[in-house]
């Protein structure tokens, strides 16, 4: 008898284990998000994308994204001279956002900082480092 416990330990054992992953993956997963979030900003030398744009801030965007629209406005309410690149409407502007690793928009270059998809109080800090900076 014990060899048979054993054999049927084990064949539920998989089962179990499978159905506690479905359950508790997505909340380590959310728990490990929460502890360690991914960065606002990542840095680097964007010069000569400024150089080729001819303005201090680069958004690479679409004429439908809601929160390029948010990333519109609140350039408007600062005053901020941008160029925008719209990757729906031109190809070389959309070659140019998947060069440079872009995965969604809007895709922001504000002095050495690139910001991935609107992130309000980020694009404010670097809007503020960049006149900081002048």
């Amino acid at each position: 008898m014990p060899k048979m416990l054993k054999i049927l330990s084990m064949l539920l054992l998989l089962p179990a284990c499978f159905v506690l992953g479905l359950h508790a993956g997505p909340k380590v997963a959310t728990t490990y998000r929460t502890w360690f979030p991914p960065p606002q900003y990542t840095t680097g030398d964007h010069a000569a994308l400024y150089r080729k744009a001819g303005q201090p801030v680069v958004m690479y965007a679409t004429t439908t994204c809601p929160y390029c629209a948010k990333a519109r406005a609140l350039f408007a309410a600062r005053g901020v001279a941008y160029i925008e690149y719209q990757i729906d409407a031109s190809k070389a502007a959309n070659d140019d956002f998947i060069a440079r690793g872009g995965r969604g928009v809007p895709l922001l270059y504000i002095g050495d900082r690139r910001i991935q998809g609107f992130r309000e109080a980020a694009i404010v800090d670097a809007l503020a480092a960049m006149r900081r900076a002048e």
